[in-house]
């Protein structure tokens, strides 16, 4: 359970990173803004995002199976599933595709009033995502701390 506080932790981490530096770069004049993002000359997300989620899907299944006979800890951690569950769902059904469209468009191709709309959306929207990892990490930490009462 330390280990999947500590990868929600790298996630919470990793997210405001790229809310607070990130984003404003890549989406501050869409497409020439792009670089920032295109995956032979940017900034290199998967390879951060691949294994923090991979992590956490472990560990947290890995919580749920050596504590389901606590009741509490079984209960936080289904708390923290869910929200995991629920940003992952929204993250493969929106969030993902988007970038990756986002990294296939050209630098140099011409702007777009519809490409900067898409561009304000995904940026509006995805502020939304780190709450639900914040819930997963507070209720891993209460597990934790139930557990060692």
């Amino acid at each position: 359970m330390i280990l999947l506080c500590y990868s929600l932790a790298a996630a919470i981490g990793g997210g405001l990173y790229e809310h607070i530096v990130l984003t404003p770069m890549w989406s501050k004049s869409p497409p020439s803004s792009f670089s920032i993002i295109q995956p032979t000359t940017g900034v290199p997300l998967q390879r951060f995002w691949i294994p923090v989620h991979a992590a956490i899907t472990l560990f947290i299944i890995l919580s749920l199976m050596m504590t389901w006979s606590d009741m509490t800890v079984r209960r936080l951690l289904l708390v923290a599933l869910v929200c995991y569950i629920v940003m992952r769902v929204w993250s493969f059904l929106f969030f993902i595709p988007e970038m990756l469209a986002f990294q296939n468009v050209p630098i140099d191709s011409a702007p777009s009033a519809e490409l900067a709309a898409r561009v304000s959306r995904w940026t509006f929207w995805t502020w939304f995502r780190e709450p639900l990892d914040i819930i997963s990490f507070l209720f891993s930490l209460l597990a934790l701390y139930s557990l060692n009462r």
